[in-house]
């Protein structure tokens, strides 16, 4: 079942449950109709408010020591407990029961594109508070839904590939950042194990469990028992990740977290040997995705990321002229990759998103033509240039019409002229594919 469904179920029980106590407070209690509403409403409330408190009775019984800086009052106990209660509504009641994903490519950005990846059972939906000031940035990005919801951690692994290699794509960004919360952040670290730590430029986990967490123990779902601490120790699986990690991976966490977390616990379970830990304090699990110190945080550790070089791959099967398309085009402000035959530039584009090709057409094999409409099915934001010294060939003229490429150069061709194509096309493609 994914998150959402579950949600939409639990808003129509409650919905029930208070009607059901505003009919019983009307009919067997006599109350007027406004207050038989305002009971059915006000024990629905009630109980939410009882769990909220029961995390944080739960999250004291295994916590970790506060340090003494940051320690609360009252005031500011009762400022956690609210903040935390109105996120749980909002987020459970209002934003996940409506998310459908989101993405959101932003024209001619050269920021890091981001990943957002929620936590144990939520969805996209978490990252209302977070997307607008990405948007602000014009920094583009993307969620992904984890489902099922109680599903291994292992076998989110595959969604997430998809899920980098589909922004790359979109946005022509050969690395991307990943924001994720809570379990998001085991997610993350699973899925490097697995493919590596390349197309990472940073990971940004909030309220990550790293070493488990005692409440984990109370969770159903195969993705709970791998996040579960007990006796002081963290899972196999958990130990197991640990193990698979060298310090150059741990050095891309930043790991963000709070000393009053109600559902981590300990708290410092969230901190990562090698990584960058960031502490805060008077924040709750849910709010950690809406609080304006975090989301501050957050903000602040991607736009110290270096903007990304969008790649140009050039294509020829003379070695000399490959040579001199390269030192034409090289220094200015992009990553020039070559390929020296059509099906080896396919190869490329398989894995490497791309934002500019330069296709000579007369190759053996695979013509500049066809690669071109091979290309625009698997890159299909890339801005494409054909080259030959045979303009009225019918092959060309095709490729221009339909589309596959958008713009032809003659040979001999001239550095100005070609320099001025592609800042053209890298102007506009990031529109493409959108």
């Amino acid at each position: 079942m994914s998150a959402r469904r579950m949600l939409r179920w639990l808003l129509v029980v409650q919905a029930c449950a208070a009607v059901a106590i505003a009919l019983a407070c009307r009919y067997w209690l006599g109350f007027a109709p406004w207050a038989a509403l305002a009971c059915g409403l006000g024990a629905v409330l009630l109980v939410r408010l009882v769990i909220n408190m029961n995390n944080f009775v739960l999250s004291a019984c295994y916590a970790s020591p506060t340090p003494r800086e940051y320690r609360l009052g009252a005031g500011a106990r009762l400022r956690l407990l609210g903040e935390e209660f109105v996120s749980s509504m909002l987020h459970s009641s209002w934003h996940m029961p409506r998310a459908s994903g989101c993405r959101r490519i932003h024209p001619g950005s050269r920021a890091v594109p981001v990943l957002l990846v929620h936590g144990y059972g939520c969805n996209s939906g978490y990252w209302r508070y977070l997307m607008p000031r990405l948007d602000a940035r014009r920094i583009s990005h993307a969620g992904i839904d984890l489902e099922p919801m109680g599903g291994a951690i292992d076998d989110y692994v595959p969604l997430l590939e998809r899920a980098v290699n589909e922004l790359c794509a979109a946005t022509g960004a050969p690395r991307v950042a990943i924001v994720a919360h809570s379990m998001g952040g085991l997610v993350a670290r699973a899925w490097m194990r697995v493919h590596g730590s390349a197309r990472v430029a940073r990971v940004i986990t909030l309220g990550t469990p790293h070493h488990g967490t005692a409440l984990a123990n109370f969770g159903p779902g195969a993705n709970a028992a791998q996040m579960r601490r007990s006796r002081g120790e963290a899972s196999d699986w958990l130990r197991a990740l640990a193990a698979s990690e060298d310090a150059a991976r741990r050095a891309l966490v930043t790991s963000i977290f709070s000393h009053h977390d109600n559902i981590v616990a300990p708290q410092t379970s969230s901190v990562l040997a090698g990584a960058r830990n960031i502490a805060l304090g008077g924040i709750g699990h849910v709010a950690l995705g809406c609080n304006g110190r975090v989301l501050d945080t957050v903000m602040a550790e991607l736009e110290a990321l270096p903007a990304a070089e969008p790649a140009l791959l050039l294509v020829d099967d003379d070695a000399f002229m490959l040579e001199l398309l390269r030192d034409s085009v090289e220094g200015q402000g992009w990553r020039v990759l070559t390929a020296a035959s059509g099906e080896e530039a396919l190869a490329l584009l398989a894995n490497e998103p791309v934002a500019a090709i330069v296709s000579d057409h007369l190759m053996p094999g695979m013509s500049g033509a066809q690669l071109l409409a091979e290309a625009r099915r698997l890159a299909p934001a890339s801005f494409r240039i054909l080259l030959s010294g045979s303009p009225d060939e019918a092959a060309i003229t095709a490729a221009l019409a339909c589309g596959d490429a958008d713009r032809f150069l003659t040979k001999p061709w001239r550095a100005e002229a070609l320099l001025a194509l592609l800042r053209e096309g890298f102007a506009t493609q990031d529109g493409r594919g959108v």
